[in-house]
């Protein structure tokens, strides 16, 4: 439904950041539900602020295209880890596994706890995590990316 791309902000002066920018893509670009549902993802993701979770910077329309903006994490996602780890005959070390697991759950429970200003919970459940999109930095940050299907109370 949608393409990432690698971006970079330039600031007034010497300032430079990557980020990756996510829009639909072009075959759904006139289906005014596609566009819709990436805004609500940027949104929602937008509205989160955990460490365990992508920042987002931006949501918005740009001319006819959709698109949202997020801090670029330098690193793999586990599916390739777990991938590479079973090509080389390789097992994860447990410990490192259960890092993992027990951020995402951090992250995950955050998005269910999120409240309204009046206090009210907004019940984001996520309904899509899986290793492809639980992303480990090479610094040692670990991330939940995507937000495409979680459902709110808000839809």
């Amino acid at each position: 439904m949608a393409e990432l791309f690698l971006a970079r902000v330039a600031g007034p002066q010497t300032f430079e950041k990557l980020v990756v920018v996510k829009k639909i893509l072009p075959k759904f670009a006139d289906n005014p539900r596609f566009l819709q549902l990436l805004l609500e993802e940027g949104k929602l993701a937008a509205s989160l602020s955990q460490k365990n979770i992508v920042l987002v910077h931006d949501v918005g329309v740009s001319g006819s295209e959709s698109f949202f903006a997020m801090e670029y994490l330098h690193g793999q996602d586990v599916r390739s880890i777990l991938h590479r780890a079973w090509k080389n005959g390789d097992k994860l070390p447990i410990a490192h596994v259960v890092q993992i697991a027990k951020l995402i759950a951090d992250a995950l429970h955050y998005a269910h706890e999120k409240r309204r200003a009046d206090g009210s919970l907004l019940e984001i459940v996520h309904r899509d995590v899986s290793p492809s999109i639980v992303i480990v930095s090479y610094d040692g940050a670990v991330k939940l990316v995507d937000f495409g299907v979680a459902k709110a109370a808000t839809r």
